[in-house]
C-alpha cells in the first residue's frame, strides 16, 4: 500500500469519529499507521480526559473490516483495547473507552431529557 493510501486510511477512520467526541478529549497530533501485523490505521494523541491524564489511541482497520482499539498511557503500555468494532460505534465505544461511566452516564441522561 503506497503512503497516499495509507493517508486516505487514516482519514476515512477520522472522519467516522464524531468531531465533538474528538474535541472533548483534546484529540491532536494525528498520524496514518502500519502495526505489526501490516494493518494500517491512524493514531493520536487525546488529554484530560477523566480516565486519563494524557494517552495516546491507535485505530487499525482489522482483515474483517472492522477496527481495533487501543489506548496506551504515557509510558506507553496498553490500558484497554477492543476488537472487531463497527464503524458506527466508532464514537461512543472511544467515549466510554476514555471517559469515566458516571460522566458518560450523565451526559446521556442529559441527552435523552432535551431530545
Amino acid at each position: 500500500m503506497t503512503n497516499n493510501e495509507m493517508m486516505q486510511v487514516a482519514e476515512t477512520i477520522r472522519s467516522q469519529i464524531n468531531k465533538t467526541v474528538l474535541m472533548c478529549a483534546a484529540a491532536r497530533n494525528y498520524g496514518a499507521i502500519e502495526n505489526k501485523e501490516g494493518l494500517y490505521g491512524i493514531q493520536f494523541k487525546i488529554s484530560n480526559t477523566s480516565k486519563y491524564k494524557f494517552a495516546t489511541v491507535r485505530i487499525v482497520l482489522n482483515g474483517a473490516d472492522l477496527y481495533d482499539i487501543e489506548i496506551k498511557n504515557i509510558r506507553g503500555r496498553i490500558v484497554e483495547s477492543k476488537t472487531d468494532i463497527y464503524c458506527d460505534q466508532l464514537s461512543s465505544i472511544l467515549e466510554s473507552m476514555w471517559e469515566k461511566k458516571e460522566i458518560v452516564n450523565r451526559w446521556t441522561k442529559k441527552e435523552l431529557k432535551y431530545a
